[in-house]
């Protein structure tokens, strides 16, 4: 814990806002979908309720952002959603997108200047970074999502 206590710390510093609280459970359908999910992000996500930009603009995605029983003015998976469209009728392209989205578990939305997400690999724990117009298209970003928010923290990524 001593990691995402130090992590929201140096976030707040540069004037994001965030929460923290026991959260719900993330929902099982989440959970069936993604296998490999880091400790350090389960926790993150247990403790983490709100964590955004100070101009609102990008956003930690937390337990309450992935149940669609909920509101929300954006789904954890629309950048799926948003390419799922684009291939419509597609079936080649529509497995593909499926398949990726299956192995990504988007944690970081942004709608500064462009759309664009960090996720989670569920291969190897990797974030990845990647922006319309072809999301699928990605970078891996760090190593593991410790990694991640160290790197935040040195300023190597810039939310």
């Amino acid at each position: 814990m001593i990691v995402i206590e130090q992590f929201l710390a140096c976030i707040k510093s540069h004037g994001w806002s965030a929460e923290t609280r026991p959260t719900p459970p993330l929902p099982q359908r989440i959970t069936d979908r993604y296998r490999n999910l880091p400790k350090l992000w389960l926790q993150f996500v247990g403790t983490v309720s709100e964590l955004f930009s100070g101009d609102e603009t990008t956003w930690f995605l937390c337990a309450g952002d992935y149940d669609t029983r909920l509101d929300h003015a954006w789904r954890w998976d629309e950048r799926e959603q948003l390419s799922l469209q684009s291939a419509e009728g597609d079936e080649i392209w529509t497995a593909e997108i499926k398949a990726f989205w299956d192995d990504h578990l988007p944690i970081v939305m942004s709608v500064r200047g462009s759309y664009a997400y960090y996720a989670i690999s569920m291969t190897d724990g990797s974030v990845v970074y990647g922006s319309e117009p072809e999301f699928e298209a990605c970078q891996t970003a760090a190593g593991s999502f410790q990694d991640f928010l160290n790197k935040i923290k040195a300023g190597e990524i810039a939310l």
